[in-house]
């Protein structure tokens, strides 16, 4: 994924920290959990998002992100295995 587009991604989750969000995972496998306390880090092109308060969490390879899109209280994922992830802000 490039720079700008993992600065662009970061500046949506700082948006999210501390909060609760839910995620939903679209595609060959679908889910849908929360994220109380959202904390996220992202280490060897792998976006990391954990729940401070639970043991809730999932890992993103960046590389596999071909497209974003960032709205105010939501941020969608597309992967290039057909898998959309969606994190929307709780409110």
């Amino acid at each position: 994924m490039e720079k700008n587009k993992i600065d662009d991604l970061k500046k949506c989750l700082n948006n999210f920290s501390n909060n609760t969000i839910i995620i939903h995972q679209n595609g060959f496998i679908g889910s849908t959990y929360s994220i109380k306390k959202l904390k996220y880090f992202i280490e060897y092109d792998i976006l990391n998002i954990v729940d401070e308060s639970s043991e809730n969490n999932i890992k993103i390879n960046l590389n596999q992100i071909y497209k974003t899109e960032n709205k105010e209280n939501e941020i969608k994922l597309y992967l290039d295995s057909d898998i959309t992830i969606t994190l929307k802000l709780k409110r």
